[in-house]
């Protein structure tokens, strides 16, 4: 061991047991990859999270049109189509992301809010289903003074792997958010 480190390989072994001046590239090389990962996945749930809110705010949009009687008349006959309507929740949204075959909306109308809770769909079930078939749209405004809902669906499929944890369509695949409003017609028309 002694003619080692006397030799020239020896003492340039012993050199890097003691040098130091690599470590902080290896602990860099450890740390990086499960931070950017960790930072790709916290900017992702932001976007996420900022895009349900602007479906939130088109949709408070588009049920004061409902709520004012600018989308049906007095009795209920509508004035403006679906797909006009959901055209009204788009101008929004289409900032955001793609709004004609990825939005979905839903507009129902009761004699009261106990009926229309009772017949309300859930939010997760307004949108494509799991078996792949389309969503069949449900558009009844309603006239003056019935209660109203509005909900507008997008499914968020994730970019980064393993956020299936906050998944809840598409076994884990993608996060369906919405914007709900529930309301009472103002007693439009004569």
């Amino acid at each position: 061991m002694l003619r080692l480190r006397n030799t020239r390989i020896g003492r340039a072994l012993a050199g890097l047991k003691r040098s130091e001046s690599g470590a902080t590239a290896v602990e860099f090389a450890i740390v990086a990859a499960p931070f950017f990962y960790v930072l790709g996945c916290i900017c992702e749930t932001g976007l996420m999270l900022f895009t349900e809110y602007v479906i939130q705010n088109s949709v408070q949009e588009a049920a004061r049109m409902v709520r004012t009687g600018q989308v049906t008349d007095s009795v209920g006959t509508p004035l403006l189509s679906a797909a006009d309507f959901k055209e009204s929740i788009c101008e929004n949204v289409s900032v955001i992301i793609n709004c004609d075959s990825n939005v979905n909306v839903y507009v129902d109308s009761a004699t009261d809010f106990a009926t229309l809770t009772d017949d309300m769909e859930d939010p997760i079930d307004i949108g494509r289903k799991t078996n792949g078939d389309p969503y069949v749209p449900v558009y009844s405004p309603g006239g003056a003074l019935k209660a109203a809902t509005v909900i507008a669906t997008y499914d968020w499929t994730f970019s980064f792997p393993f956020m299936e944890f906050l998944g809840n369509v598409n076994d884990g695949g993608a996060r369906r958010i919405y914007g709900l409003a529930i309301f009472r017609n103002e007693p439009f028309g004569s």
